[in-house]
């Protein structure tokens, strides 16, 4: 079990954060919110708010980087496979 003081609080993504990790107005962030562009955030109150996570992820997602070291394993790999001598 975790300790209090073990765990870390992660900064969510405000509409104001997100506009100026992508150098556009908060308006734009409105419209690809509405079109369907980037993720729903979750209002708390007046604000609405992404997940650290999910941010990077959907930023991953949209410039193609891959999401773990995990996935490059699970790639089938190339070449002529080799056969395994049973003795």
């Amino acid at each position: 079990m975790l300790g209090m003081d073990t765990l870390q609080p992660q900064k969510l993504v405000t509409k104001e954060a997100a506009a100026e990790l992508l150098s556009v107005s908060k308006r734009t962030i409105d419209n690809w919110i509405a079109d369907g562009t980037l993720p729903p955030p979750t209002s708390i109150g007046r604000r609405v708010y992404w997940h650290p996570e999910a941010f990077r992820s959907w930023q991953d997602n949209l410039f193609g980087v891959k999401q773990s070291r995990q996935t490059e394993n699970t790639l089938p790999r190339r070449g002529r496979p080799r056969a395994f001598l049973a003795n």
